[in-house]
This record gives structure tokens, C-alpha cells and sequence, in this order.
């Protein structure tokens, strides 16, 4: 059997995902208060509309290319379904993983300047934040948007909402972007970053919203190895690993057992963006073309 994958597809899932940690958690770091105060309204819809509106436009951008799942969970219900095969769904892990470290890291070189300065100033809101054993060194800026449970919510609200999130996210993709039926077309990734836009203004005051196993581990691993350990490793951090797969699971088996066509009237699959697939292989891809 033909491989389902090519290195072209890998490619353009690591170079999407570096760009989406790049926007994504790049705009909780520029909406942060560096100097103190508050703007958490205006703050969690800046986030959102980040967070979305990256998604779409990469998923257009990419989408005719790798199918443009741009996170694992969605990767995980392709697997599942039989859009995908196992293996080309843990390369593509492989590169969603990768990328989202590689975006935290160009972020850090991005904004490693808003702490140059916290010797002189080290009461400021970005560098105590950044602070490492007290303030004696100083990490990567507000822990590059690293995902943290809110002290006000249990761990088990934390996996409910993590779950729910990532089950708005795969059903939209599933019915707007799969479905033999969808009428969504080319708007299919509009549908895909609104959904990614709804869940982020839910969830970001709780759990900073992660619905995406690679985008959370980015900023994680980065925050780590800058020296953040106890910001990274605070409560409830495997949240972040298990509930999106299980929203995953549960929304690709809602559309498997009440929405998905029978396969004798099905036409023909369609990529994440919405468009017709044409593959070089007969296999299925991962772009649910045949």
C-alpha cells in the first residue's frame, strides 16, 4: 500500500504550527500587563481572536497541502475515523510536537528584551512573572503564554472545559470541512477558527485555554528550559494532555454514529479547508482523499 503521507505534508504541519504558537501565545504575551494594571476583558478577546483568526488563515494556507490539522487532536479523530492512517497520524504528531517548540523558542527570541531590563526594575508585572528563585535571574517573558489551571477551579472543571473545547473544535472540522454533505465549502476554516475563537473566550480565565496537546507543550517545554520549572509544573498541567484527546474521541465518535453518510452515497472527502481532495496516492490521506 502507497504511504498516506509525504514529507511535503509533515512540512507544512511543523511550519504552520510554529506560526500558530507565534500568534497564538505571542498575543498572550503583548496583551499581558507588562507594568501592572488590568484588562482581562479586552485582554481574553484579543487572545481569542488571535487564537482563531490564526487558525483560519493557516488553514487556508495550508490546508490543499496536509489537509491543515495544525493539532493532534484533530490528527487523532482522522486516525480514527480511517481518514488517516496510524502511522501517518504519529508523523504528523511528530511534526505538530516539534513545531509548537520551535514556535515557543522563536517567541523567546522575539520578546526576551521585556526582560533585559529587571535588575533595575524588578517589581514590574513581565518581571515578576519571569522571575526565577526569587528574582535572582529572569525566564522567557510571562512563561510565553505557558497553559495554567486557574487557582479558582478544581482540576476536574479544568478537564471538563478543556474537553468541551476540543470538542467544539473537532466536530466543526468533522462536519464543515469532512462531511459528504457540508455546505461550508472554502468558508470552512472561517467555521474552524470561529470555533477555536468561541472555546479560547470560555476557557482562557480558566484554564488559558489549550484544546491542542502541541500548542500547550510548546510554551511548556521552552518555559521549562528557561527555567520556569515551577510556573510549568503547576497544578493540573496533564489536563492539557488528556482531556483534548478525549474530547477528540468523543466528538469523532458522535460524527462516526449520528452525522457521518453512509459510504454508498458519500461524496467525495474533503481537506480541513473544505475543498475537493486529489492525492497522488489511492490510499486515504490525511487529507481524506482517496
Amino acid at each position: 500500500m502507497a504511504n498516506d503521507w509525504t514529507s511535503k505534508q509533515l512540512f507544512a504541519e511543523f511550519m504552520a504550527m510554529i506560526l500558530f504558537v507565534w500568534v497564538g501565545t505571542g498575543s498572550a504575551v503583548a496583551s499581558a500587563e507588562w507594568d501592572g494594571g488590568s484588562s482581562d476583558s479586552a485582554r481574553v478577546l484579543e487572545i481569542a481572536i488571535a487564537f482563531g483568526f490564526g487558525i483560519s488563515v493557516l488553514v487556508y494556507g495550508i490546508g490543499h497541502i496536509s489537509g491543515g490539522h495544525i493539532n493532534p487532536a484533530v490528527t487523532l479523530a482522522f486516525v480514527v475515523l480511517g481518514e488517516q492512517s496510524i502511522v501517518s497520524g504519529l508523523l504528523y504528531w511528530v511534526a505538530q510536537f516539534f513545531g509548537a517548540i520551535v514556535g515557543s523558542f522563536v517567541l523567546w527570541g522575539c520578546t526576551s528584551g521585556l526582560t533585559a531590563g529587571c535588575e533595575e526594575t524588578p517589581g514590574s508585572a513581565v518581571c515578576s512573572a519571569s522571575a526565577i528563585d526569587g528574582g535572582d535571574d529572569y525566564g522567557p517573558p510571562f512563561g510565553l503564554g505557558v497553559n495554567i489551571v486557574s487557582s479558582s477551579i478544581s482540576q476536574g472543571n479544568a478537564f471538563f472545559l478543556e474537553l468541551v473545547g476540543t470538542y467544539i473544535l473537532v466536530i466543526t472540522v468533522l462536519n464543515a470541512a469532512v462531511h459528504a454533505k457540508s455546505g461550508a465549502g472554502n468558508a470552512a476554516p472561517i467555521a474552524i477558527g470561529w470555533s477555536v475563537m468561541l472555546a479560547h473566550i470560555v476557557l482562557v480565565p480558566f484554564t488559558g485555554c489549550g484544546i491542542n496537546p502541541a500548542r500547550s507543550l510548546g510554551p511548556m517545554y521552552v518555559a521549562y528550559f528557561g527555567g520556569l520549572g515551577d510556573l510549568v509544573w503547576s497544578k493540573g498541567w496533564r489536563v492539557y494532555y488528556t482531556a483534548p484527546f478525549v474530547g477528540s474521541l468523543l466528538a469523532a465518535s458522535t460524527y462516526r454514529f449520528v452525522f457521518k453518510e453512509c459510504d454508498a452515497v458519500a461524496a467525495p472527502s474533503k481537506d480541513v479547508d473544505g475543498s475537493d481532495s486529489i492525492d497522488v496516492a489511492p490510499a486515504k490521506s490525511a487529507e481524506g482523499t482517496a
